[in-house]
């Protein structure tokens, strides 16, 4: 039984990119998101993007994520030498490909 606790957050406006955080595996994330959008929207990735094969989707891995604060409501994800002094976490960058 794993103990992971995955969390999905979607990103930008078009809604075509997620934050996937608490796995280190790839076709967990790809669940994940599957599954995230299924709740969210009632319909699967394939019916909201009109796509007529399976979604393919791209992963971006990385340990250095970090997150500035723009307003109060609103951040943007930074990773790399901009989030040295940052709180950093691991997670995966999903894009429908």
């Amino acid at each position: 039984m794993s103990t992971e606790t995955i969390t999905v957050q979607t990103m930008g406006e078009d809604g075509a990119q997620w934050l996937v955080t608490g796995t280190t595996d790839a076709h967990s994330a790809d669940e994940a998101v599957r599954q995230h959008v299924e709740h969210e929207s009632g319909e699967t990735i394939e019916a909201l993007l009109d796509a007529d094969e399976l979604v393919e989707f791209a992963f971006q891995h990385r340990t250095d994520w970090a997150w500035v604060p723009m307003t109060y409501d609103a951040s943007y994800l930074i990773h790399g030498e901009d989030s040295v002094s940052r709180l950093q976490f691991a997670g995966y960058l999903v894009s429908a490909a």
